[in-house]
């Protein structure tokens, strides 16, 4: 009896090695997974690349079905890839010139945070019926955007001063 309690004792701390050894593979795989998966920087490189290209369509693959952007100055959330593509291919109606300087990008878990100056020249209706100032803007913005586990934005916060936008068209003092 005293023979197998001893074998016993003996054993049990080669399993505790053994599941320590074990655990701590699989901790290496799972960080690896995790640092695979908030590798962001291609993302938010992608972004401002196929933002400034101007390409509605191939900025909207960018995001998932079911993307919401919420945006200052806009009443209600929009919804959806095709809404997301509808919205921004106005933008880049009204401003043919349209492009993002990005001042700075900042990542955490799965958000990217952008920093932008937005330039561009008011050439085309806007909302499809304000004629065109001729006017150029130049706004500081700030995105908000949460990436999903398959690498496509799910939700898009813009923040920008809605006054200064429209003072620099001309519509306000």
């Amino acid at each position: 009896m005293k023979k197998t309690l001893l074998q016993f004792i003996m054993i049990i701390p080669l399993v505790i090695l053994l599941c320590f050894t074990l655990s701590c593979q699989q901790g290496e795989e799972v960080a690896e997974e995790a640092k695979a998966e908030l590798d962001l920087r291609p993302i938010a490189d992608k972004l401002i690349e196929v933002f400034n290209s101007q390409d509605a369509a191939a900025l909207a693959q960018l995001y998932t079905e079911d993307q919401v952007t919420i945006c200052s100055g806009v009443p209600e959330p929009v919804r959806g890839r095709k809404a997301k593509e509808e919205f921004v291919g106005g933008f880049f109606t009204a401003f043919p010139d349209l492009n993002m300087e990005p001042t700075s990008v900042l990542f955490a878990d799965n958000h990217i945070i952008f920093e932008v100056i937005m330039r561009g020249t008011n050439e085309g209706p806007l909302e499809g019926e304000i004629p065109p100032t001729r006017r150029s803007i130049e706004l500081n913005m700030i995105f908000v955007t949460r990436v999903s586990a398959e690498g496509l934005i799910e939700e898009d916060r813009t923040y920008y001063d809605t006054a200064e936008f429209m003072k620099q068209l001309g519509f306000m003092e």
